[in-house]
């Protein structure tokens, strides 16, 4: 069985971290003997724009490269800066990838085409499966349907094509498969695979936090709030140090750990120094993603308070390693995490809701570290290993061949 596998978030020798859980799917079925191509398009750069960091390592991802067993290639499109551009951003995609995945197909002979994401790479993918005769997989991973589907007529549009017509879809999470149905493909099965966690890395049961605190250099004194994701407007960064920033009035050894990096960096470093809280905000940059444990264990609570979401593996990771997590109440989280047992939900940009929560967690660490070991409890009763998620693509690929 041959996969020609599409995914514009894919780890790049300069982002090792980005689309890390579609790379761990397909290293998993790597593992299953099936054989794998991985197409991952990245904007073009030129050279005017050298000068931003994330510009010039863009322009230096190699056209292909070997990750940990894993050929990639990166083929180059036209991208307009903007989530709103996501209609033009698509067909550019297509009409600059398909040449290179015709090409490709030519010599390797693929069975099937499975795109990440219903867009860009679902429509890229359906349209290209059509033409060369592949059968075809898509998997909605939540922003595609909540946020990028949703930002024009066309945009939808081109995500109701990519889900009527697309041999067979996979939602992350039960919820989401209901928002599809519900919004675009009434009479459809989704099948839901959820994304699947290494609950063996992720377990802070042998490792004290004190001495993860020490070996991350952090005093032992502090209470960490801790935020693991993209810097990106959506992830509700802005309203975290808000909610951060109040908190501070009440609960002055707290300090926030900020792991990710993304384009709203340098304005969130800004706006700490606006309010005057830099000196209790740690921004890590990137950072491998084995080394996450260290700092799930070094943490009292863990903050997600994103708008959209399909259901993220930062709070799985969070909730294995034994922490009450403070999320919003958004699809996909919600199956997640459970209001008042595992940890404690809010509404999305709700900032009242989320300092009241916070100083409910801080103020009861029994609270917390009882919703910690129910979120753990929760994750192992789940069992959700990425060998199951493996397995249950490698089904869906083999009925899809009969």
């Amino acid at each position: 069985m041959k996969v020609l596998f599409l995914s514009p978030t894919f780890p790049n020798r300069y982002n090792p971290n980005y689309g890390i859980f579609a790379f761990q799917l397909v290293q998993n079925l790597q593992a299953s003997n099936i054989s794998f191509n991985v197409i991952a398009p990245v904007p073009y750069s030129p050279p005017f724009l050298w000068f931003k960091k994330k510009w010039r390592e863009q322009a230096h991802i190699p056209k292909k490269e070997w990750i940990k067993g894993v050929e990639i290639f990166y083929p180059r499109y036209l991208c307009l800066p903007g989530k709103k551009f996501i209609y033009w951003n698509t067909l550019f995609m297509y009409w600059s990838v398909y040449p290179v995945l015709k090409k490709l197909h030519g010599k390797v002979r693929f069975n099937i085409m499975h795109s990440y994401g219903v867009l860009p790479a679902g429509y890229v993918g359906q349209l290209t499966a059509e033409k060369l005769g592949l059968s075809s997989t898509c998997t909605a991973i939540g922003l595609d349907i909540n946020m990028l589907a949703q930002k024009s007529i066309k945009a939808g549009a081109l995500a109701r094509y990519v889900l009527e017509n697309t041999g067979q879809v996979i939602a992350v999470g039960k919820d989401l498969a209901a928002e599809i149905n519900k919004l675009y493909v009434p009479d459809k099965m989704i099948k839901v695979i959820y994304n699947g966690i290494d609950s063996e890395r992720f377990n802070t049961t042998n490792i004290d936090y004190v001495q993860a605190r020490i070996k991350l250099g952090l005093s032992p004194d502090v209470r960490i709030i801790l935020f693991v994701g993209r810097l990106v407007r959506e992830k509700g960064i802005y309203e975290l140090l808000e909610v951060f920033n109040r908190v501070l009035q009440n609960f002055s050894e707290a300090i926030l750990v900020i792991v990710g990096d993304g384009n709203e960096k340098e304005a969130l470093m800004n706006l700490a120094g606006e309010k005057g809280i830099q000196d209790k905000i740690t921004f890590t940059g990137s950072i491998p993603h084995k080394d996450l444990v260290w700092w799930y264990a070094a943490s009292e609570i863990v903050i997600l308070l994103s708008y959209y979401e399909g259901v993220p593996n930062v709070l799985k990771e969070a909730m294995s390693c034994g922490r009450a997590v403070l999320a919003t109440s958004t699809v996909g989280i919600t199956e997640l995490v459970v209001d008042g047992e595992t940890g404690l939900l809010v509404e999305p940009g709700n900032v009242e809701q989320a300092v009241a929560a916070l100083e409910k967690l801080l103020a009861e660490p029994k609270l917390s570290r009882d919703m910690g070991i129910n979120a753990r409890r929760l994750i192992q009763e789940k069992q959700l290993s990425w060998e199951k998620t493996a397995k249950a693509y490698q089904d869906v690929y083999l009925q899809q061949l009969q």
